[in-house]
Parts: C-alpha cells; sequence; structure tokens
C-alpha cells in the first residue's frame, strides 16, 4: 500500500511537516518499520502510515533540536581556540622574558657565538678566527651560554651527545 500510494503520502506529510526532504526521509523509514505487515489490519491505512511518518519526523526534530548546530560547534571550537592562544601567548611572552634576561647575562663573547652558530650558521673555525681563540673555546663556549639559557627557562639541554639537565644552583 504505501509503495503504491507513495506520491500521495509523500504530498500530504510535506504538507504538513514544510519540508520535502524530512518526509521523504520519514516514509521511508516508515516504509522500513511497516515492512512485512498486513496493511488490511487497518481501518484505514493510509492514515495509519501517515501517522507512522509524523512521529517518526517529529521525533527526527526532537532529536536535531537537542544536538548542538554546525555553526554552534565550529563557534565552541573557536572560543576554545582562543582561550588556549591567549594562554599560549602569555606563556611565550614570559619565556621570551626569560630568554632575554638570559641573553643580557651572558658574556658578550658567548652571546655572539650563540647567535653565530645557532641564529646564522656560522662555522666554529671562523668564529675562533673571529675571536682569536680556539675552536675548542668556541666550544666551550657556546656551551656555557646554551646550559645557562636552558637553565633560566628551566628545560633540559638536549645536545648531540645527549641530554644534560640544568645545574642546580649548589654547583
Amino acid at each position: 500500500m504505501l509503495v503504491a500510494g507513495y506520491a500521495e503520502l509523500r504530498r500530504r506529510l510535506v504538507r504538513r511537516l514544510g519540508s520535502e526532504e524530512l518526509a521523504s526521509e520519514a516514509l521511508h523509514e516508515a516504509y522500513l518499520r511497516l515492512d512485512g505487515r498486513d496493511g488490511t489490519l487497518f481501518l484505514r491505512p493510509h492514515d495509519y502510515i501517515v501517522r507512522v511518518a509524523l512521529n517518526i519526523a517529529h521525533d527526527k526534530r526532537r532529536s536535531e533540536d537537542r544536538r548542538l548546530s554546525y555553526s554552534e560547534v565550529d563557534a565552541l571550537y573557536h572560543y576554545a581556540d582562543a582561550a588556549i592562544d591567549a594562554e599560549q601567548d602569555m606563556e611565550a611572552r614570559a619565556e621570551f622574558a626569560a630568554l632575554v634576561r638570559a641573553f643580557d647575562a651572558l658574556t658578550p663573547r658567548q652571546r655572539a657565538i650563540l647567535i653565530g652558530v645557532r641564529v646564522d650558521g656560522t662555522p666554529h673555525a671562523e668564529l675562533a678566527k673571529r675571536f682569536g681563540i680556539s675552536e675548542r673555546m668556541v666550544d666551550k663556549d657556546l656551551r656555557r651560554a646554551l646550559e645557562y639559557c636552558a637553565d633560566q627557562l628551566q628545560r633540559t639541554l638536549i645536545t648531540r651527545f645527549g641530554s644534560h639537565p640544568p645545574k642546580s644552583s649548589s654547583e
């Protein structure tokens, strides 16, 4: 009966629900629920099918009303991102200020070697020649500068030889 009267049933549902998509979905779901039942048991089977489909549509709407819309979920993600970004921004500013203080506390040569090696990529031999020191002394100054900065930022220094925990103030 549902298949034979599909066009009429759908038209009635569209008129009642105000949505072709919802009417089609509800009618399809009603078909799945009623498949195999004998329609002769009902006085007015078409009215019964419409009532089942309307109930399905109302349940579907109620269910969708309880869910957040895409724009609401998107707004929540942006809100969470903004909160995280603000927190990360504050942490980054504090860490940068600590790094500036650490740089200021380095000797001018240590600071120049650290910037030369880590920022500019200057070879150790060139820095040794520039400062009139050995390459081993360049390595030592670089290590001291890195260890001091890591200690001030409360980080573990990781080098090509492994990690070295920051030295405590008692050492």
